[in-house]
């Protein structure tokens, strides 16, 4: 855990606040709420399972254990209204695998727990430009080496709305790689924005990968707390492909090296150790013990 994380955490309780319009006296006591977790919380966890005891407190104070959910089926839709454009933008793009790629990791813009905003028009302009934008960490080539040889793939899906284009990804990788067996990872429980089977059934992602839930209600993937279901897969899988930076916080010291990271940097604590700017879209292989302050990549 980094100190620099609890406003992060601190600002989501305002956000969520604002987006379900809460009276005075419940935005205090979130906010009461959250400082007092982060005073005592244990500073050797990271933030995804630091906000999944938060979140926890958050619908106990709302009496709603999906808040977000309205608005993830509104970015969902949304998206999916604009996937048939995209998915031929991809197929005439030059190279297909980049520019799925590439869109797919710019989706992960559409984040209600980071600092940044977003709207439709936001995301239609970053689209737009997705293939000509250039990774600020490329190691695509590993990835399509390793995809030659993998018979089973897990991927980390982050959340809603970006979904339906990991979903465009996977078909473009199926199609590259016939033989491929494609898993799709969602959280246990709804946590902000984050894809739950619900969320996934909503885009009908069973169309392209098996889905499989990991048991657990953490903002990523902490393996720890996840089913012994999910850790199975994660175990026996050939390749993986970890989607967002809540993943990417989640698994960050995990020894496993047929991990890849793919995500956009969306603060400093992330982006300054890999030397990247701010917003910045990554394509990461896990090397043994990438840690906090790792400046190898």
């Amino acid at each position: 855990m980094n100190k620099a994380c609890f406003e992060c955490d601190r600002q989501q309780m305002l956000k969520i606040s604002r987006f379900l319009n809460l009276d005075k006296q419940t935005q205090e006591k979130l906010l009461t709420m959250v400082d007092t977790i982060l005073k005592q919380c244990d500073m050797s966890k990271n933030n995804p399972e630091i906000m999944a005891g938060i979140w926890q407190e958050v619908i106990q104070i709302l009496g709603n254990e999906d808040p977000y959910e309205k608005i993830k089926q509104y970015y969902n839709e949304f998206m999916m209204s604009m996937s048939e454009t995209i998915r031929q933008e991809i197929l005439s793009a030059k190279d297909s695998f980049q520019a799925a790629l590439k869109i797919a990791i710019t989706g992960n813009l559409i984040d209600f727990a980071a600092k940044h905003t977003f709207d439709e028009n936001t995301i239609k302009e970053l689209l737009k430009d997705a293939k000509k934008t250039q990774l600020a960490v490329d190691d695509s080539n590993e990835l399509k080496k390793q995809l030659n040889t993998a018979h089973t793939m897990l991927y980390l899906g982050d959340n809603c709305g970006e979904i339906v284009l990991d979903k465009l990804f996977i078909e473009l990788l199926k199609k590259q790689y016939p033989a491929l067996k494609v898993y799709y990872g969602v959280r246990g429980k709804p946590i902000v924005n984050d894809v739950t089977l619900k969320d996934a059934s909503e885009v009908a992602m069973e169309e392209a990968a098996i889905l499989v839930s990991n048991g657990d209600g953490s903002l990523g993937t902490v393996l720890e707390r996840t089913s012994l279901e999910f850790q199975s897969v994660y175990n026996q899988a050939d390749l993986i492909l970890s989607k967002g930076q809540g993943n990417y916080e989640g698994l960050l010291g995990n020894s496993k090296e047929n991990i890849f990271f793919m995500f956009m940097a969306k603060c400093e604590v992330v982006a300054q150790p890999l030397g990247v700017p701010r917003l910045g879209i990554v394509c990461l292989k896990n090397r043994k013990q990438l840690k906090w302050g790792d400046q190898t990549h």
